[in-house]
C-alpha cells in the first residue's frame, strides 16, 4: 500500500543532509532527547519521507502520537481501544506481521490504550517474533520503530521475553532485512549494548547529567555544552556509513502533530485516511490468531467450550511437538440441561428462537461465566494444596491420627484386665493415670474428652468431567472438603491443647 518513487536517499533536514534508505530500513538506529526537544517529530519526519518513497515500517507507539500520519497517508492504526481503526490483541500478531511485511501496509501499533501492561507486552513480543520469522523467507527491507525503549530494553534489570526479542533483532535482524530504531528520553536507562551497536544516532537536547555523560562519550566531550543548548528539532546526527557527526536541523513534519503539548486553543482532530473496511474486517475475523480462513476446531467433549460459540475462526490445533492434532471426537450432546447461578442454561432450540443479537449476548455471558468458574476451580484446588499440602495422600492415612488416642495400649486405663482397671480406679482424689506421653491426667477425664479427631477424606479429582454440571459438582465437593479440613485442624489444635493441659 505504501506508494512513492522508491528513492535511495531521503532528506529529513532543512540543511539538505540526506540519509540512505537501505541503512535506515535494515540498520540499527537510536533517537534520543528530553521531552519537547523534537525527537518524536524527527521520527515522524523520517516516517513521512519513507512513506513518500514507498517504503514500509511498523511503529510501536506507546503514547498515541503517530496516528496523525493518517492525515496524508494510508496506514493501519491498531490498538487496545476504540480510538484505533481496529482493536487487536496478542492473537492478532501473525495477521499484523503478514499485513505489514507481505502486503506492504504501514502499521502504527498503538499500545497506549491497553489497561493490561502484560497484554500489550505480549502483543509487541509476538508481533516482532512474527516479523523476524517471516523476514527469513521474505528478506525485504523493513523498519521497526520502538518508542520508550528504556521500558523494553533497560540498562538495569531484565526486559523479559520482549527485551530478548529486541536484542535478537538488533544483533541478527540486519541479515534478514529487518532494521530497528529505538526512541527514548533517557539514554542512560537504555541497554548500552544496544546503543553501541547502532549505525546511526540522533541526539536532541539533553540536560540530565547522567544522560549528558553517556552521550558525550559517544559524540565527544567537546560537544557536551552544545548538547544542552540545542533548539527544538536541532540535533547531533552520527552516521557510521560515512563516519561523521554533524549538527543538523530536522524539518517540521507535514502531518498532524498528535504528540504536541495541548495549548489553550481548541483542539480539532483532522480528517484521517483509512486503509479500507475490508482489511479491518479481515483483522477482526482473525481474532483467534492464524490465517482468517482456517475453520475453528470443534470443542472436546466434556469441556466448558461446548457451551460457547467462537468469536472468530482459529487455526488448526497443534500438539506440543508442532504436529496437527487428530480430529476431536463428536462433542457431547447439547440436550443436557444445566444451570448457572440458578438460571436455566440455554438449549440449542432456545438460541435459535432468540431475536437477533440477544442470543449472541447470552452466549457471551455464558462463556464469561464458564471461564470465571473454571479459574475459580483451579484457584480453589491451589488453595487446598497450600492449606494441606498432603491432602492428596490424606485418604490413605484417614484412620491414622497425629496422636495416639487414650485407648492406646500404653494407657493402663485401656487394658481389658480387670485387676488393672481396679488398680486404676483406686487412685483416690490426688492420683491420675499415666497416659502414652508419660504425663498423668486427672481421674475425672474420660477417654472421649481426649479422642483425636479423624482426618477428612479429600475428594478425588474426576478423570472425566461432563460439561458445566461436572465442574459445579467438583467445585462443591472441594468447597465442602475445605470446610471439613478447616474444622479438622481446629479440632486437632483443641485436642493437642487439652492433652497438654491435662
Amino acid at each position: 500500500m505504501a506508494q512513492g518513487s522508491n528513492a535511495e536517499w531521503i532528506v529529513p533536514t532543512t540543511d539538505a543532509r540526506s540519509l540512505p534508505v537501505v541503512e535506515l530500513l535494515t540498520g540499527r538506529g537510536f533517537v534520543s532527547g528530553k521531552s519537547g526537544s523534537g525527537k518524536s517529530n524527527t521520527v515522524g519526519v523520517i516516517a513521512e519521507e519513507l512513506l513518500d518513497n514507498g517504503y514500509n515500517f511498523l511503529i510501536v507507539d506507546t503514547e498515541g502520537e503517530f496516528y496523525g500520519l493518517q492525515e496524508e497517508y494510508q496506514l493501519l492504526h491498531v490498538g487496545g481501544d476504540d480510538f484505533a481503526d481496529v482493536r487487536v490483541g496478542p492473537d492478532h500478531a501473525e495477521t499484523l506481521a503478514e499485513i505489514g511485511l507481505e502486503r506492504n501496509v504501514p502499521i502504527i501499533l498503538d499500545v497506549s490504550g491497553f489497561d493490561d501492561v502484560e497484554e500489550s507486552r505480549e502483543l509487541i513480543t509476538r508481533t516482532i517474533e512474527e516479523l523476524y520469522r517471516r523476514e527469513k523467507e521474505v528478506r525485504k527491507p523493513f523498519l521497526l520503530v520502538v518508542e520508550e525503549m528504556q521500558e523494553y530494553l533497560p540498562q538495569q534489570g531484565s526486559g523479559g521475553d520482549l527485551g530478548e526479542m529486541l536484542e535478537r533483532v538488533a544483533k541478527r535482524g540486519r541479515k534478514r532485512g529487518l532494521g530497528i530504531c529505538g526512541v527514548s528520553q533517557r539514554p542512560s536507562s537504555v541497554d548500552k549494548d544496544f546503543i553501541t551497536q547502532c549505525d546511526w544516532m540522533v541526539w536532541h537536547r539533553l540536560t540530565w547529567e547522567a544522560d549528558v555523560k553517556v552521550v558525550s562519550k559517544i559524540i565527544g566531550s567537546d560537544r557536551k555544552d552544545e548538547l544542552t543548548d540545542l533548539d527544538p528539532g536541532e540535533a547531533f546526527l552520527l552516521t557510521d556509513w560515512d563516519d561523521t557527526i554533524e549538527r543538523v536541523q530536522f524539518r517540521r513534519k507535514h502531518t498532524h502533530d498528535a504528540g504536541a503539548t495541548p495549548g489553550l486553543e481548541s483542539y480539532d482532530r483532522p480528517d484521517l485516511k483509512t486503509v479500507g473496511a475490508d482489511l479491518i474486517d479481515e483483522i477482526e475475523r482473525a481474532e483467534g490468531g492464524g490465517p482468517p480462513d482456517h475453520p475453528e476446531p470443534e470443542p472436546e467433549p466434556g469441556s466448558l467450550e461446548d457451551l460457547t460459540l467462537p468469536d472468530a475462526p482459529e487455526g488448526p490445533p497443534q500438539q506440543a511437538d508442532g504436529a496437527p492434532e487428530p480430529d476431536p471426537p463428536t462433542p457431547a450432546s447439547d440436550d443436557e440441561a444445566t444451570t448457572i447461578d440458578g438460571e436455566d442454561a440455554i438449549e440449542p432450540e432456545a438460541v435459535g428462537d432468540t431475536p437477533a443479537g440477544e442470543g449472541d449476548e447470552t452466549l457471551a455471558r455464558l462463556r464469561q461465566r464458564n471461564q470465571v468458574l473454571e479459574r475459580e476451580v483451579e484457584e480453589l484446588r491451589t488453595l487446598l494444596q497450600s492449606i494441606d499440602p498432603d491432602h492428596d495422600l490424606a485418604a490413605e492415612h484417614a484412620d491414622q491420627p497425629d496422636f495416639a488416642t487414650p485407648t492406646d495400649a500404653t494407657d493402663p486405663t485401656a487394658t481389658s484386665d480387670a485387676g488393672g482397671t481396679a488398680r486404676a480406679n483406686r487412685g483416690g482424689h490426688g492420683r491420675g493415670t499415666a497416659d502414652g506421653s508419660g504425663r498423668r491426667r486427672g481421674a475425672n477425664t474420660t477417654s472421649s474428652d481426649l479422642e483425636a479427631p479423624a482426618r477428612p477424606t479429600p475428594p478425588e479429582r474426576p478423570a472425566e468431567r461432563s460439561g458445566l454440571g461436572g465442574v459445579l459438582l467438583e467445585f462443591g465437593e472441594m468447597a465442602i472438603y475445605l470446610l471439613k479440613s478447616t474444622s479438622y485442624r481446629l479440632r486437632l489444635a483443641s485436642f493437642r491443647l487439652r492433652r497438654k493441659l491435662s
